[in-house]
């Protein structure tokens, strides 16, 4: 059966006011932003996708991009 409430990679912002961004990095960082919060702050649109979000994904210590990230109803 499906999962209607887990985020998906086509689901733009707006879509997903309450998830989190999970970031992981080869440079042991590791965060993890409320969505909503992580795009006021770096001015993205609301009609971004979560797939475009992250590929855009720099890490702020190392500037890599991540090993990992996603987006998740649970912090």
């Amino acid at each position: 059966m499906a999962d209607y409430t887990s985020p998906k990679p086509v689901d733009p912002i707006w879509y997903q006011p309450n998830a989190f961004l999970r970031i992981h990095c080869r440079c042991n960082r590791n965060v993890t932003y409320p969505l909503r919060d992580f795009a006021r702050v770096h001015w993205l649109p609301v009609s971004m996708k979560l797939y475009e979000l992250i590929a855009r994904l720099r890490c702020e210590n190392c500037g890599e991009r991540p090993s990992s990230a996603k987006v998740t109803r649970h912090p």
